[in-house]
């Protein structure tokens, strides 16, 4: 459950929830990547708490950099190292039939959020031109 959802629009409840699919696509296309290699430990994205955390502007953890000319990088979530009880003979914990259903899902469900999102913004268009009559 999102903490504090009455103060929270549609649009911003939308758009934070299309950020952070975006975010579990690219943990789970990492996984994906790294299937057949040795000693990988999946990652997973904590779906509830990062929505909960770009929700209330903690989106990100910014690292520190000790010179200015450091690049300043930024890990976006909140992820979870999985070891699965059953490695491969190469101790790799990833399961790709498991991470295919995985993008999947993800895939709908930011399908979904810009379709309702879509709809508000339509929704939002339709009264804006009738205001202008």
């Amino acid at each position: 459950m999102v903490n504090g959802i009455g103060k929270i629009s549609a649009e911003t409840m939308l758009i934070s929830a299309m950020k952070v699919a975006e975010i579990n696509h690219r943990y789970i296309a990492n996984n994906i990547a790294n299937a057949d290699t040795p000693g990988y430990t999946q990652r997973e994205l904590d779906f509830q708490k990062s929505l909960n955390a770009v929700l209330q502007g903690r989106g990100g953890i910014v690292l520190r950099t000790n010179h200015p000319r450091h690049i300043q990088i930024e890990k976006e979530g909140v992820v979870v190292e999985k070891r699965r009880n059953v490695l491969k003979n190469d101790f790799n914990s990833v399961d790709i039939d498991e991470q295919i259903a995985k993008l999947t899902e993800n895939t709908g469900k930011a399908t979904v959020y810009a379709a309702l999102l879509a709809k508000k913004f339509s929704q939002l268009t339709t009264i804006i031109n009738d205001l202008k009559r």
